[in-house]
C-alpha cells in the first residue's frame, strides 16, 4: 500500500511537469495581447486627467484675468499679462488665446486653450479640441 502512494505521487509530479512545459511561452503571448490595451487605457486616463486640469486652469485664468482688468486704471494688457503668467506657471501656454473685452460696466475674459498643443500623450484623440472658459465681472467704478 505504501508503494502505491509513492507511485501515485510520482505520477502526479510527472503530469505537473508535462503541463508546465506545454504552456511554455503562454504568459508572453498573453502579455503581448493584453499590453497594448492596458497601455492605451493608462495613457487615455492620463490624457483625460490633463484635459480636466486644463479646463480648471482655463476657468481660473479667465477669472484672474478679468479680476486684474476690473481695477480702475488697469487695462486689457494687465489682464492678458496676468493670464499668460498663470498659464506659463502650469506649462499650458502653448498657442493660448486670451481675449478681454472691456465695456463701461463689465469686463469679460475668454481663455481658449488648444488641447493638442498642451497635451502629454494621446494627441490623436484631442487634435481639434479647444477648451474655452469665459468669466464676466463688473467693473469697479470710481466715484
Amino acid at each position: 500500500m505504501k508503494t502505491r502512494l509513492l507511485h501515485r505521487s510520482a505520477n502526479n509530479r510527472h503530469r505537473i511537469r508535462n503541463t508546465s512545459t506545454n504552456r511554455r511561452g503562454a504568459t508572453t503571448v498573453e502579455f503581448a495581447l493584453v499590453a497594448p490595451i492596458i497601455f492605451a487605457l493608462f495613457l487615455g486616463a492620463i490624457e483625460l486627467t490633463r484635459m480636466n486640469f486644463l479646463r480648471h486652469t482655463a476657468a481660473n485664468v479667465a477669472y484672474e484675468a478679468a479680476r486684474a482688468s476690473i481695477v480702475p486704471g488697469a487695462g486689457v494688457a494687465d489682464g492678458q499679462a496676468e493670464a499668460m503668467q498663470l498659464l506659463s506657471m502650469v506649462g499650458a501656454d502653448n498657442n493660448v488665446n486670451v481675449n478681454i473685452n472691456v465695456t463701461a460696466t463689465t469686463v469679460q475674459a475668454t481663455v481658449t486653450i488648444p488641447v493638442s498643443a498642451n497635451s502629454w500623450s494621446l494627441g490623436r484623440f484631442t487634435s481639434n479640441l479647444n477648451i474655452v472658459q469665459t468669466c464676466r465681472l463688473r467693473r469697479e467704478l470710481t466715484q
